[in-house]
């Protein structure tokens, strides 16, 4: 019964898409790395998502969201490790100071949205759909550069395109080109050490912002 309201909603989306409708993104309590591939335009993913889910898509989105959240930016240079210090010790003492001080905010129980990337690889007759790398995207904001982690991805990830889609990519493909996708991910904040403030290992002085997702939809969207 699951699996045939699943398909129904899916199906749904599809129709909308091509008849140029803004779909209503439905989301399953269980995440599900198997989803349809839904072709969308930029303007119709944030106009589909419920009311309640809030997207964090644009630097602009996420800096409001922490504001709400966090209050004020760090101050990273405060937070480097000096001489005779303990190993990561200062940017350690930001991160418990900033946990205890979100414990129980509301902020913790909003849907949110927000995007990773993918490109696809092989297909998966069985599935009848293609298997996806994925990867985080690392957004600058004036908080610092924002990357998502979410904690469940599920082990399976497969876009599954439209008969008609199919044939399109696979005539790409055997043209040697590489098929990116985007990734939507939606869930909520993990309640204890919702976010982690850290170092850039590929620049040790830039600042990142970790928000740890427990996610519960996967959707695949190409352009």
């Amino acid at each position: 019964m699951k699996n045939n309201a699943y398909t129904s909603i899916i199906l749904s989306l599809l129709i909308m898409a091509n008849v140029g409708m803004s779909p209503s993104w439905s989301f399953a309590t269980e995440p599900t790395g198997i989803s349809r591939l839904i072709q969308v335009s930029e303007s119709s993913i944030k106009t589909g998502l419920p009311s309640s889910t809030r997207p964090l898509f644009t630097a602009s989105e996420l800096e409001a969201f922490l504001h709400e959240l966090e209050g004020i930016p760090p101050e990273w240079n405060l937070y480097h490790d000096r001489p005779g210090d303990e190993l990561g010790e200062r940017i350690f003492t930001l991160n418990r100071a900033r946990d205890e001080a979100r414990n129980g905010h509301q902020l913790l129980r909003q849907h949110i949205a927000f995007f990773w990337s993918g490109f696809l690889r092989k297909y998966d007759i069985h599935h009848q759909g293609f298997r996806v790398a994925v990867g985080p995207v690392l957004t600058q904001t004036k908080w610092g550069i924002v990357r998502f982690k979410p904690v469940n991805l599920p082990n399976d990830m497969l876009a599954v395109p439209s008969k008609k889609l199919l044939k399109i990519l696979q005539a790409k493909i055997s043209q040697g080109k590489q098929i990116e996708i985007t990734i939507l991910y939606t869930g909520h904040l993990i309640p204890h050490e919702s976010l982690m403030y850290t170092f850039s290992h590929d620049d040790t002085g830039l600042g990142m912002i970790l928000p740890f997702v427990k996610i519960d939809e996967v959707q695949y969207l190409v352009k």
